[in-house]
């Protein structure tokens, strides 16, 4: 729906009315969900346990406050009720079924427990005890000024060539007054530069030149260059190429300012010396606890080749009269081989093997020195400690009650890939040959030519004319087209892209005008006709699709029974809106800038459902109407809101705003100027 200017600064005006005729009103009226609530209302009950409103509110602020609006409504709340009472219920059948008492289980909270244990060792014998100074901030400062240093900003117009001929020729181009735009196209090797006019920014001396990479002998130059837009330096040689460039702009290097950095200076800072204190740790605990490291063991251990190590697997690498700090070999190997592969490769490519035992050491010791100050006091009632130990249970009675019950079979794969193969298709495409002009009197001149060699089917002499006259000789194949309304490579043009698959392979077009103004004609050289990927490639696919849809089936059904089993019961008519109109008006706006119309509509919902107080609801029913004709474009879904608008409210500010609306989107505005007036 295409708006004129007056029609938009209309729009604006009355938008403008509806904030202030809202604003005024400044006595609140009656709403019907003005109950007291209380935070200890029960929203669900079963067998151990009950769901209170309170519960709803903590999981909604566990999440992220940008999304927390849309869950407080009435049916966000809801999803929360369900999505507690499904866990509650997986809950309770696995500490029925002793999963909470497993050894997979016992092991995973083990491993959490140990994790808050380092966590709060770390905070408390190193994060805390870092007191950083002014004087510490000044000297790290005066001790590394190259960090703080703004390199120049330099800007260049840049052509690269492969040999000293294509320089010079350039060269002379330029000299003789050549625009730089065109000798860039005509000789630029450099497909950045070329793509840019042969205009590069942003070189600041950094050892990386944007488009071109390392060339320090090339970033030499440059920086040694002067500022003149006339001038060219070069043709240089290096590594890369052949050279030539003007430096048109340059913004000069400074040293920045203490304050100006003081906030970076500390993030630098900090992890250094916590890196100090870490080591200071590491030496009196390792004294503590008489470790003892064999570094000639250490240093022999292969983590690449694991094999290796099989003569001297059980050869003792740490020893400590602690039993828990005695490590063989196999005992490294086998921590190594629970990392991850990025974490793995971090030790080869670094310290390889003594670097990781470090590493496991300091962990091990802060882990024992935790537990015999028996940090575990920070921490047991700690409320995320509580819900991960919590999510450990709940996880693996969903593995063993739902992911473990999952099958999907040959015979369902195939008949999915059957069913679906449409969406494995690969569609038909052409490969056409384009020729490219500058004026309609040179085109129809190639044209007719290029027509008698098509016609006698001369491949060379075609070749010829295409050499001879297009403007782009070098870029006249283009492949992988395909029936969209785009052409690619070229432009979005559905006219072009019909003439390509409105006629046989073979055709050849006449003269015309590209939708880039581009004067061009073309021949369709070749079709690959449509395919579709093989089931094998595209098997994991399908399975993941199965397994998906068989696992949201399973939970349904156990989750049924469960609640069955449990006699869980819900009160869904107890939840009530604890927004104000005010906070759902606030939350829509914000959706409405970040694009999130659906939510908005949502939260205008709630206001009409919950604030019928003829002003609230009034205003809300309006803006949802305006939103979806003039962000979600839905027009017919528009007029009739507006509608129903105009019935439901019989007077009002607004009503003058519907019916123009309604008029715009009908296209019925022959009385706009007697609005405007």
């Amino acid at each position: 729906m295409h708006i004129s200017l007056p029609k938009l600064l209309t729009i604006s005006m009355f938008l403008l009315l509806v904030t202030m005729a809202f604003a005024a009103d400044e006595t609140p009226k009656p709403v019907s969900n003005s109950n007291l609530l209380e935070d200890r209302d029960v929203l669900a009950e079963y067998d151990g346990g009950k769901i209170l409103r309170s519960d709803i509110q903590a999981k909604i602020a566990k999440i992220p406050p940008a999304h927390q609006g849309r869950y407080q409504t009435i049916d966000g709340q809801l999803q929360v009720l369900d999505i507690i009472c499904t866990e509650e219920v997986f809950f309770q059948k696995a500490k029925q079924l002793g999963i909470d008492k497993s050894p997979e289980v016992l092991e995973r909270l083990e491993d959490l427990t140990r994790r808050f244990y380092l966590q709060e060792y770390y905070k408390r014998n190193v994060t805390d005890l870092i007191e950083i100074t002014e004087v510490d901030l000044q000297k790290y400062y005066d001790e590394n000024l190259k960090l703080f240093y703004m390199n120049p900003n330099i800007t260049i117009e840049y052509i690269q060539t492969e040999t000293e001929q294509d320089a010079l020729d350039a060269l002379a181009e330029l000299e003789a007054g050549a625009s730089f735009a065109e000798v860039s196209d005509k000789y630029n090797q450099n497909t950045y530069a070329r793509g840019l006019k042969g205009v590069i920014k942003h070189i600041r001396l950094n050892g990386n030149i944007p488009g071109v990479g390392n060339d320090a002998e090339l970033e030499e130059y440059i920086g040694q260059s002067k500022v003149d837009p006339e001038h060219c330096n070069g043709p240089y040689q290096t590594d890369s190429g052949w050279h030539i460039f003007r430096t048109v702009a340059r913004v000069e290097g400074r040293q920045k300012e203490y304050l100006e950095v003081r906030p970076e200076i500390e993030q630098r800072l900090r992890p250094i010396l916590e890196r100090e204190k870490l080591e200071e740790i590491r030496e009196e605990l390792k004294q503590k606890y008489e470790v003892q490291i064999h570094e000639g063991i250490a240093s022999s251990i292969d983590l690449k080749n694991k094999d290796n190590n099989a003569e001297n697997i059980y050869n003792v690498v740490v020893y400590s009269p602690h039993d828990d700090l005695i490590y063989t070999i196999e005992d490294v190997l086998t921590a190594y081989n629970k990392l991850s592969p990025q974490e793995q490769i971090f030790y080869l490519k670094g310290e390889g093997a003594i670097a990781f035992i470090d590493q496991i050491l300091i962990q091990d010791l802060f882990y024992i020195e935790a537990k015999a100050q028996n940090y575990d006091q920070y921490f047991v009632d700690n409320e995320d400690y509580q819900m991960m130990r919590h999510n450990i249970i709940l996880r693996r009675a969903y593995e063993i009650l739902v992911l473990d019950k999952i099958e999907v079979s040959n015979e369902e794969i195939a008949a999915r890939y059957e069913l679906d193969k449409e969406k494995y298709a690969i569609p038909a495409s052409r490969s056409i040959q384009v020729l490219f002009f500058d004026d309609d009197k040179t085109a129809n001149k190639a044209w007719r030519k290029f027509k008698s060699a098509h016609k006698k089917g001369n491949k060379k002499e075609m070749q010829k004319l295409v050499e001879k006259y297009s403007t782009k000789p070098e870029k006249s194949i283009f492949e992988n087209q395909y029936d969209n309304g785009i052409v690619t490579g070229l432009v979005q043009d559905a006219e072009f892209s019909r003439k390509i698959w409105d006629n046989p392979v073979g055709y050849l077009s006449e003269v015309f005008t590209a939708a880039n103004g581009d004067i061009v004609f073309f021949h369709t050289l070749s079709e690959t006709p449509k395919s579709y990927r093989p089931q094998v490639e595209v098997e994991p696919r399908i399975m993941s699709t199965i397994k998906q849809e068989k696992e949201r089936s399973q939970q349904d059904k156990v989750a049924e029974e469960l609640f069955a089993e449990f006699h869980l019961v819900k009160y869904p008519e107890r939840i009530r809106l604890t927004l104000s109109a005010e906070e759902l008006f606030e939350y829509a706006d914000n959706a409405t800038r970040n694009r999130n119309y659906k939510d908005a509509v949502v939260f205008y919902d709630q206001i009409i459902e919950n604030y019928d107080n003829g002003v609230d609801d009034y205003k809300a029913f309006f803006m949802k109407a305006f939103l979806v004709a003039e962000e979600m474009k839905n027009e017919d879904l528009a007029v009739q809101l507006f509608q129903e608008f105009l019935t439901r409210f019989p007077e009002g500010d607004l009503h003058e705003s519907a019916r123009f609306m309604i008029d715009s989107i009908e296209g019925n505005l022959e009385g706009f100027e007697e609005f405007e007036d």
